[in-house]
C-alpha cells in the first residue's frame, strides 16, 4: 500500500536493490515464531538463498548448510520479539516441531514481560540493507502490518501492510529521530520489557540516519499505567490518536475493520471517541453476518454484550457480505481479491474523516481496551498490549460502497470472549556462553517452578534456582561439553508449560564446529569448503574425475589460446582448450582470492562497513582453512594438481596479514 491505495501483492517480498545485504533485522510478532516459516521463507528471501529448502538428499543439506553459514555471519544480528504464549498448533505445525530449532543459536528471541505482565500484539519489521557494490548506500526497509510469524498468518489469512525502503545519511541527527514521532520511544519500551535494555539502540540509531517518509506518522501502544500527564509526551494507545486526527473543527468520524472487538461499556467508547473529537454516533464498524465463512471457527469474534452496547450507543454496523457463489453478493476487498478466496481477513484498519480530509490508520491493535487503553479516573490510560501502526493521508478506503445491516440481529456474534488467562511463567531467557547455560524466568508461582535443558534427544534437569527481585527466578547448570549442543529449556509450573530456544554466546571459534542436525557430519566438512568457494565465484572441483570433466572444453580467459588464433568453437560446438589442467585450476583458485580481495577493497574510505569488514575477515580465514584441506585432496592426485590451492592459501595468508582494521 502506498499513501493513496491499495495494491495486491505478498508480504514476503523486499523493496530493496538486489546488489544489497542483510546487515541486521528485527521481527515482532505476537505468538511464537514459526521455525519453518521463518526457515524455508522468510530467511532464503531477506538472506537470499541460492538454494531451495524443499530439496532432496544432498541439496537439501546445502541449503541447510548455507543457512547455517549464513545466520553464523549474522549471528546476533537478527532479533525476534514475541509474547511467551503461542497459538493452539495445527497438526502440521506440531509435526514439524524441532526441524529447526538449530536457528535460534545464532538468532536472538526476546519475550517481553520481564518487569510486568505484557502482550507483544506488534508486527512491526525493520530491515537494515548494506551494499558494498552500490558505493556503500545503506538502507532501512520498514514494514508495519497485521500479520504474525506464522505460516497461517500468511497461507490462510488476508493482511494489511504498509511498506517503506528508505536511504540512509552516513552520519545520524537528531533532528532526522524526532521525525519518526513515537517510533523511537516504542523501540525502547520494547527493549525494556525483554529484558535486554540496549539491544534495539541500533534500530534506534538506524532512525538517526533516515528520514521519515513523507505523510507517515506512527501511533504505538506499550504496556502500563501511564498518567495523563505521561501521555502528553509519550501518547500510547488510544492518547496517540489524537495526534494523527485530522486537522479542522468539525467532528470526527471513524470507520473500522478489525477481526476482533473487545468488551466495551458504553461510557468506554464514548470516552474512546473523545479523544480524537469524534462521536460513538459517527463510529461505523465493518462486520459480518452469521452465514458468513469468517463466522466459523471464531475467525471474527464480537460479544453480543458489545453488539448490544454499539447499538444503544448509535454506532452503526456496515454488512460485509461473502456469498462465494455469488460475486454480486460478495464485498471484495481488491479488484484482484477473488470471491473463492478463502482466506479470512486479519487486518485492522481505522479511517479518521473530517470533512474532507481523511487519515487511514494500518495498525496491529483490534478495537479492544487492551490494545488501546482503558481510561482512568485521573484523564490517564491503562494498557496490555504492545501495538504499533502507521498513518497515512488521504488513503483510500475500500468499504464505502457498504450498506448497513438491516438488523443487528443478523451480525455474527459470539456470548462471551474467552479469558485471556493469567500465565503463571510471563518472560523467560535462556543462554549458553560455552561453560554454562543461564536460565532467567518471571514465575507468579516459583515453589511449583520445574525445568529441563534439551540437548540432542537428551533432557538434563535443573537441579535448582535462585530468587530474584520480585517474582523474578534464575538458574545456572554447568555446561562445559561443546559436542553436547543445548538446544531448548522446557519450563513448567502446574499445569502450565513454556520451552524457549537457548542462544549461543559462545566465542565464534566455537560457534564455527556446530552443525544443523540434518547434515552428514562425515561430508559436512567438504560441503562447506564447496558452498564458500562457490560464495566467491569459485568452481572448485573435489576429486580427480570431477577435475578432468571440468576442465573438458575450457573456453574464454580460462583458455591459453591467444586472440589472434581463430575461434572454430561454431563448427565444433565447443572450443578446443591448451590450458595445463594443473593451470587451470590455480587461476580458478586465485580468482576466489581476487574476488574475496576486491569485496575488500569496495569498503576502502566508507564509514559504514564495519560489519561488512568483519565478515570479510571471517570468511577469510574460512577460506585460508578451506584452501589448505583442498591442497590435501588435491595431492591425492598428484602433488602437481596440489600447486593452485597452495598458491591460493599463501596469498589469502598474506592479504589476511595485512587486513586493514578500518
Amino acid at each position: 500500500m502506498n499513501s493513496l491505495d491499495f495494491g495486491w501483492e505478498s508480504l514476503l517480498r523486499t523493496d530493496a536493490p538486489t546488489e544489497c545485504a542483510l546487515k541486521a533485522a528485527l521481527f515482532t510478532t505476537y505468538d511464537r515464531p514459526d521455525e519453518r516459516l521463518i526457515a524455508e521463507h522468510l530467511l532464503p528471501l531477506v538472506l537470499k538463498l541460492s538454494r531451495e529448502p524443499d530439496g532432496e538428499g544432498a541439496e537439501r543439506q546445502y541449503f541447510l548448510l548455507e543457512l547455517d553459514e549464513r545466520l553464523k555471519q549474522l549471528h546476533d544480528k537478527l532479533v525476534v520479539v514475541s509474547s511467551t504464549v503461542r497459538d493452539e498448533a495445527t497438526s502440521e505445525e506440531q509435526s514439524d516441531s524441532g526441524a529447526y530449532g538449530w536457528i535460534w543459536r545464532s538468532i536472538r528471541h526476546l519475550t517481553v514481560g520481564i518487569n510486568r505482565k505484557a502482550v507483544q500484539h506488534a508486527k512491526l519489521w525493520m530491515l537494515h540493507w548494506g551494499a558494498a557494490e552500490a558505493d556503500g548506500i545503506e538502507y532501512l526497509e520498514i514494514v508495519v502490518s497485521s500479520a504474525n510469524l506464522t505460516r497461517a498468518a500468511f497461507k490462510g489469512q488476508l493482511q494489511a501492510a504498509w511498506r517503506g525502503c528508505i536511504e540512509l545519511h552516513p552520519k545520524g541527527s537528531a533532528t532526522r529521530l524526532g521525525g519518526w514521532g513515537i517510533l523511537p520511544d516504542f523501540l525502547e519500551a520494547l527493549a525494556e520489557s525483554t529484558g535486554e535494555k540496549t539491544r534495539l539502540d541500533s534500530f534506534i540509531s538506524l532512525l538517526r540516519r533516515a528520514e521519515c517518509p513523507t505523510g507517515a506518522e506512527f501511533v504505538a501502544s506499550v504496556p502500563g499505567t501511564h498518567s495523563r500527564h505521561a501521555l502528553r509526551s509519550a501518547p500510547w494507545g488510544a492518547a496517540g490518536l489524537a495526534r494523527v486526527t485530522p486537522p479542522g473543527r468539525g467532528a470526527v468520524s471513524a470507520s473500522i475493520l478489525s477481526p476482533y472487538i473487545g468488551a466495551w461499556a458504553r461510557s468506554d467508547i464514548g470516552r474512546w471517541c473523545k479523544l480524537f473529537d469524534g462521536s460513538v454516533e459517527r463510529l461505523r464498524l465493518v462486520w459480518i453476518d452469521k452465514n458468513h465463512p469468517w463466522a466459523r471457527g471464531a475467525k471474527w469474534i464480537l460479544p453480543a454484550t458489545a453488539l448490544k452496547t454499539l447499538e444503544a450507543s448509535g454506532a452503526r454496523l456496515l454488512h460485509l457480505r461473502n456469498e462465494p457463489d455469488d460475486e454480486d453478493a460478495t464485498d471484495l476487498f481488491h479488484p484482484q481479491h477473488r470471491p473463492a478466496d478463502d482466506r479470512w481477513s486479519h487486518a485492522k484498519l481505522y479511517l479518521l474523516k473530517r470533512g474532507t480530509s481523511r487519515r487511514l490508520l494500518l495498525t496491529s491493535a483490534n478495537f479492544s481496551q487492551s490494545a488501546w487503553g482503558t481510561e482512568m479516573s485521573d484523564g490517564g490510560l491503562r494498557i496490555e498490549n504492545f501495538e504499533f501502526g502507521v498513518c497515512v493521508e488521504q488513503a483510500m478506503w475500500p468499504f464505502d460502497h457498504l450498506k448497513e445491516f438491516e438488523s443487528y440481529r443478523d451480525a455474527a456474534t459470539v456470548d462471551a470472549l474467552d479469558s485471556r488467562g493469567s500465565n503463571l511463567i510471563s518472560w523467560a531467557n535462556a543462554v549458553w556462553d560455552g561453560s554454562f547455560v543461564t536460565i532467567q524466568c518471571r514465575c507468579e508461582d516459583w515453589q511449583n517452578l520445574v525445568g529441563q535443558i534439551l540437548s540432542g534427544c537428551d533432557w538434563t534437569e535443573i537441579p535448582n534456582w535462585t530468587l530474584g527481585s520480585g517474582v523474578l527466578r534464575a538458574a545456572r547448570v554447568s555446561w562445559k561439553d561443546q559436542g553436547r549442543t543445548p538446544s531448548l529449556v522446557q519450563l513448567k509450573c502446574k499445569h502450565e508449560t513454556l520451552s524457549i530456544a537457548v542462544f549461543d554466546e559462545r566465542p565464534e571459534s566455537e560457534r564455527e564446529q556446530t552443525v544443523p542436525p540434518e547434515v552428514d557430519k562425515d561430508l559436512v566438512e567438504r560441503m562447506r569448503d564447496e558452498l564458500l568457494f562457490e560464495q566467491y565465484g569459485g568452481r572448485i572441483a573435489f576429486d580427480v574425475e570431477d577435475n578432468e570433466d571440468s576442465l573438458e572444453g575450457v573456453s574464454g580467459e580460462e583458455s591459453e589460446k591467444t586472440v589472434d588464433e581463430p575461434d572454430d568453437t561454431a563448427s565444433t560446438g565447443r572450443s578446443d582448450s591448451y590450458a595445463v589442467p594443473t593451470f587451470v585450476l590455480a587461476r580458478r583458485h586465485l580468482q576466489v582470492v581476487d574476488n574475496w580481495a576486491e569485496r575488500l577493497s569496495a569498503l576502502v574510505g566508507q564509514h559504514t562497513g564495519d560489519f561488512e569488514r568483519k565478515v570479510l575477515h571471517r570468511d577469510g580465514k574460512l577460506l585460508l582453512a578451506a584452501f589448505r584441506r583442498q591442497v590435501e585432496r588435491d595431492a591425492k592426485h598428484g602433488s602437481e594438481r596440489a600447486i593452485g590451492a597452495k598458491l591460493a592459501a599463501e596469498e589469502l595468508n598474506v592479504r589476511l596479514k595485512h587486513f586493514p582494521s578500518e
